[in-house]
């Protein structure tokens, strides 16, 4: 796999985009919709975010399939933008075909913290659906700060969405330790560094 930071989108990458989520969300449910958006909702939504990646105010990990160049995996990053929170980045659309997910995992998490950790940020939040991986984020280094049970809502129920961060030194720190991305977890359910 390939890994890009671009600044901007082809009209073919908006498309490739829209395929993914849309392949994701039928499956899992997971990214705040429950059916394919399609072109027709899906390009509105692209160019907004094309043009804000344009803007620099958000900043688009895009992983590639080596063989066919096609868009397999993708996250953004937002930094906050008041001044007194500049040191925060936001990670949101983490998606990424299920059958990538062991090899993006790891190497496109290195990615994204060296690019926050570039843009000058010291802490990475996150929102995650308790249908979603949160001990996976838990495993990477991330705590809850905060939660919120009426997060969503899928096939009539509320779902309760978790608010997680970390701080990207102490994750850097851990990796140079250990070796590894991954924390040890707790009998409590969060990681802690080992």
């Amino acid at each position: 796999m390939r890994y890009e930071w671009p600044r901007e989108l082809s009209e073919q990458d908006m498309r490739e985009m829209i395929e993914l989520m849309d392949a994701v969300a039928v499956k899992e449910q997971t990214l705040g919709f429950y059916e394919p958006l399609g072109l027709e909702k899906g390009l509105p939504l692209m160019r907004a975010f094309d043009a804000d990646l344009r803007k620099g105010t958000l900043h688009v990990l895009v992983v590639r399939d080596e063989d066919d160049n096609r868009i397999v995996g993708m996250v953004t990053l937002v930094r906050a933008p008041l001044p007194a929170r500049r040191h925060i980045v936001d990670m949101r659309r983490c998606v990424v075909t299920p059958d990538r997910r062991g090899q993006f995992l790891l190497e496109g998490w290195a990615e994204a913290l060296n690019k926050a950790h570039e843009l000058g940020c010291e802490v990475i939040t996150l929102e995650v659906r308790d249908d979603g991986p949160t001990k996976l984020w838990e495993r990477l280094g991330f705590r809850e700060y905060g939660r919120l049970p009426d997060y969503a809502r899928a096939d009539g129920r509320a779902v309760t969405g978790f608010y997680m961060y970390a701080r990207i030194t102490d994750i850097l720190a851990h990796f140079e330790t250990t070796g590894t991305w991954l924390h040890e977890p707790r009998q409590d359910g969060v990681a802690v560094a080992g």
